[in-house]
């Protein structure tokens, strides 16, 4: 009876059936958890095609590793862009779930989708015409830049896929069915991983090979996760309700820009701050640009549990505001922190703790290596300040406040995460370790500011629709 593991599936039982943990609407009850659990995976997927992009490269040359990585890191800006459309409509669309105002929800999915598909096909028009001038700000040369604009170029010119996938994920999880995405991503990520194995290990039989073959690879596999989003999203009967004005389309696209363009923005900061340091990185060397990219592969998995959960509880609290019932989520977020900022902790160590074998994955170097210990143990102030940022700015945005986060990560990027790292990794010529103590002093600040903005209780006084 009072065996270790009855008592913690004792604990579990209870924590996932908390009414705490729970919102119930005419559309039926959201669980923080069970729309979490999907969300972490979903986004495991999307992280691991990466990782299997660079674990295969790896063993093919370590140029094509740091070529695919820098075009990576230039492609990875745009999803952000699509992100503020996809956010601000997932704040309105909650919001007027919860106050039980469904046309209106359904109007907002449909100005939602058409916008995603209309600023997707001119971010990839965009791409394609300056990708010479993207690619070069990465400081890359010979071999490495000729590759990197290879892979850039084929994946941008399918940029608008992605675009419209990000809008139909969207709109599946904000109405609940989150588990539709792990079916799309579980299929898309084993046709890639099929797809690049191939090209790379059977070079004389496939059609093309290299970065090219990994980027086609890619490309075909978000082709098939975008005809399933669409599947799932006619299947579950969501409606797209036309406005009967387009003064009405436009309306709703002021609103979510409004909501969506300070997050956008902010997310979009960070990664191109990302993007500078990892440019200042290829300054020092390609092993240290091949390094960077070895390291973020392993890295980016310790803070998706909290990344998930925050998300997952941003449509609760969006339900839980447009309803009126703010006690409630203030309880949510207290719960929820003290959740992601353990988890995140557990995973961080982990990772430091077995550096050897998760770098030896992709390579020997024994500078890599060695060099990954100090990076792994700076990341985990990161991650247990992301566990308690990625809770409580995801609860303002889906409040509707966005503009404080923004100026606080408009500040902080650009002196921390770009100006510190310069500073520590050329100037004061530490190399790599500089990147990663000045993303972890910028994660501390984002923190401190989202739980004090929080507190404030100021969120409350804003009207999303």
């Amino acid at each position: 009876m009072y065996h270790p593991r009855n008592i913690a599936n004792n604990l579990l039982q209870k924590t996932f059936k908390s009414p705490l943990f729970s919102v119930t609407t005419s559309l039926g009850a959201l669980n923080v958890f069970t729309l979490a659990l999907p969300l972490l995976f979903e986004t495991v997927a999307t992280r691991i095609i990466g990782f299997i992009n660079s674990a295969v490269l790896s063993g093919y040359s370590e140029d094509s590793v740091a070529a695919v990585g820098s075009a990576n890191s230039i492609i990875n800006f745009f999803p952000i862009i699509f992100s503020i459309i996809s956010t601000g409509g997932t704040v309105i669309i909650s919001n007027m779930i919860g106050a039980e105002r469904l046309k209106r929800a359904f109007t907002a999915t449909f100005t939602q989708i058409t916008l995603c598909g209309f600023i997707g096909a001119v971010c990839g028009a965009l791409m394609l015409i300056f990708s010479n001038q993207l690619m070069g700000f990465m400081n890359l040369e010979g071999a490495v830049l000729h590759e990197a604009l290879i892979y850039y170029k084929i994946r941008a010119a399918a940029i608008f896929i992605l675009a419209f996938t990000s809008g139909c994920s969207a709109l599946l999880r904000c109405f609940g069915y989150a588990k539709d995405t792990v079916v799309i991503n579980l299929i898309s990520i084993l046709i890639s991983l099929v797809l690049n194995i191939f090209v790379i290990k059977f070079p004389n039989i496939s059609p093309v090979t290299g970065v090219e073959g990994i980027a086609i690879s890619t490309v075909v596999s978000q082709i098939i996760s975008l005809a399933l989003s669409v599947y799932y999203t006619r299947k579950r009967n969501i409606k797209f309700i036309r406005p009967k004005r387009f003064t009405i389309f436009l309306n709703y696209v002021k609103k979510m820009i409004n909501i969506g363009f300070p997050a956008g923005i902010s997310g979009s900061t960070f990664t191109l701050s990302q993007i500078i340091s990892t440019s200042f990185i290829a300054l020092i060397g390609t092993y240290a640009l091949s390094a960077k990219v070895y390291y973020d592969n392993i890295l980016c998995y310790a803070y998706l549990f909290s990344m998930s959960l925050g998300n997952a509880n941003s449509l609760l609290v969006g339900r839980l505001v447009g309803a009126g019932n703010i006690e409630r989520a203030k309880a949510l977020n207290k719960a929820l922190v003290k959740i992601t900022v353990t988890v995140n902790l557990i995973i961080s160590l982990l990772i430091a703790i077995l550096y050897k074998p998760l770098i030896s994955i992709f390579t020997e170097n024994p500078l890599i290596i060695e060099t990954a210990l100090l990076v792994f143990m700076v990341d985990i102030i990161a991650e247990v300040s992301r566990g308690i940022s990625q809770v409580y700015e995801y609860a303002l945005r889906s409040a509707g406040d966005m503009k404080f986060m923004l100026i606080v990560v408009l500040i902080s990027c650009w002196t921390i995460s770009v100006g510190l790292a310069y500073f520590l990794s050329i100037t004061c010529d530490i190399g790599i370790i500089g990147c990663y103590i000045a993303v972890a002093i910028d994660e501390l600040i984002r923190a401190v500011a989202a739980f004090y903005r929080w507190q404030s209780n100021k969120w409350n006084r804003i009207k999303v629709y």
